[in-house]
């Protein structure tokens, strides 16, 4: 009989498990906005729910001006300086919304590595018999 057990009788304590401090960021992931723009052009056509470019204030319809400190030509641009950032990186974002320039500060997450895997061109491999 343990000493609980004989202080409270048949009472049962049940305890919680502790939980696990959050994972860290893998250092070497690379930054994620969440948005993707109108083909061909720099205008927001969707701002990923839950996602960094959301939780800044970025809509549909702003036309992406300057990106830190590039003023992209193309989505190509932004991606590049984009994912040259870590995880975690806050990014000054200004757009043009309506007859309004605006500026956000946009905390990067990681992104998604199925983006990477869809962009890859697949190498031939030469095989000797």
């Amino acid at each position: 009989m343990t000493a609980l057990t004989f202080l409270f009788g048949a009472v049962t304590f049940y305890t919680l498990a502790p939980v696990p401090p959050a994972l860290r960021p893998d250092p070497m992931a690379r930054g994620y906005m969440g948005i993707t723009v109108a083909n061909g052009t720099l205008a927001v056509e969707r701002v990923e729910p839950g996602l960094p470019a959301e939780a800044a204030g970025l809509r549909r319809g702003d036309i992406l001006i300057r990106v830190g400190t590039l003023q992209p030509e193309t989505f190509d641009q932004v991606i590049a300086h984009i994912t040259s950032f870590r995880p975690g990186a806050v990014v000054e974002i200004e757009v043009q919304r309506g007859a309004a320039r605006k500026t956000f500060k946009v905390k990067l997450a990681c992104r998604p590595p199925e983006l990477d895997i869809q962009n890859r061109v697949p190498v031939p491999i030469e095989i000797d018999d």
